[in-house]
């Protein structure tokens, strides 16, 4: 269940200025038979009835790089509407996610029953001042869609935004068309107090983006 707000502005030039510095990701880990080692799994923050919530490590970037990959998901997520290239997908997980992850501002979403790696989360553009920041999601295996999965996790960074960072305030922004995404949020909590229309292509449709809010007083606390 993506939302459309997205901070990643990444540019080409930006692009191949950090992939020529970037390292190749390690091959994995053999075990004494010849076997290759399972995904290193980061540690858990938080955990739900249906998700849990953990820290980003390297080996979630292929997944990552896949989401950001699919046209479907840009339709939903993405300001352009466009998806990203291999090279910003992988500059935007290694120099944005990664960071943002050991802050603990950033979560891999994972499957409790399976352990499975099937979307992200996190908070962006906090400011500290008016106790206030960003919200985005996505839910990157479509399998998960309209299960409840995406309302959880939204519900549970909701716990890290109030609790762990003692912020008052949360955003987002929606496209109008994505009504599985706004009933989710509407369910946590989130009101609709704004809306503007954006231009993604000169001489295209517009684009009309809801402004959504939750403040920590209307936070509909999960029993969790």
């Amino acid at each position: 269940m993506p939302a459309a707000h997205d901070e990643n502005q990444d540019d080409e030039t930006e692009s191949r200025r950090w992939w020529s510095r970037l390292r190749p990701t390690p091959a994995p880990r053999t075990s004494a038979v010849g076997s290759a080692d399972p995904p290193e799994k980061g540690e858990i923050v938080r955990e739900g009835a249906l998700v849990r919530l953990r820290k980003h490590t390297v080996e979630n970037r292929p997944a990552f790089q896949r989401w950001y990959a699919d046209h479907d998901i840009a339709r939903l997520l993405r300001h352009d509407l466009r998806p990203l290239t291999p090279v910003q997908s992988l500059v935007y997980f290694d120099t944005v996610i990664l960071p943002s992850s050991a802050r603990g501002l950033s979560c891999a979403i994972h499957d409790r029953a399976t352990d499975e790696l099937i979307g992200t989360t996190g908070l962006t553009e906090i400011d500290q001042r008016l106790r206030t920041c960003y919200f985005r999601i996505l839910i990157g295996e479509s399998q998960y869609w309209n299960r409840g999965y995406g309302k959880e996790a939204t519900r549970l960074m909701m716990l890290e935004a109030f609790e762990r960072h003692g912020l008052d305030t949360v955003r987002l922004e929606v496209f109008d068309y994505n009504q599985r995404a706004i009933a989710a949020y509407e369910r946590v909590g989130f009101v609709q107090v704004g809306e503007h229309t954006e231009w993604p292509e000169i001489g295209g449709p517009d684009l009309h983006v809801l402004e959504m809010r939750l403040s920590r007083t209307d936070f509909i606390v999960p029993n969790v």
